[in-house]
């Protein structure tokens, strides 16, 4: 029984990895053929590292933290390049840093905190 679900996770996952791919090459060929105005912030790396972040959080059914890092990390940048303005590369580094010391320090705290 079990190698029968794991069978059916495995075939899901590549469905969903065909899908996107697929949805992907349609966008590509939308864009060289300039039917429909594409943003060219679609096709940058941060917008992989969202893709690839939801992708993974869509497998583990979105239980993993590991999606929101990549979301996280892949929305800072891509909010740099759609706000050049505000120079957003000064700060994407320093405040990442801070919030993974915030976390660390959290998920320390909330382990050893005594139950009355």
């Amino acid at each position: 029984m079990k190698t029968i679900i794991e069978n059916t996770n495995r075939h899901n996952g590549r469905v969903m990895a065909g899908a996107i791919i697929f949805l992907l090459g349609c966008a590509l060929f939308v864009d060289q053929l300039d039917i429909f105005f594409i943003p060219d912030w679609i096709f940058t790396w941060p917008m992989i590292l969202i893709a690839v972040g939801l992708y993974i959080g869509a497998k583990n059914n979105f239980q993993n933290l590991t999606w929101i890092t990549l979301v996280f990390i892949g929305g800072a940048f891509l909010l740099d390049d759609a706000l050049p303005a505000l120079n957003l590369d000064d700060f994407i580094w320093p405040g990442g840093i801070i919030a993974l010391g915030i976390y660390l320090i959290m998920r320390n705290t909330r382990h050893h905190i005594p139950v009355e």
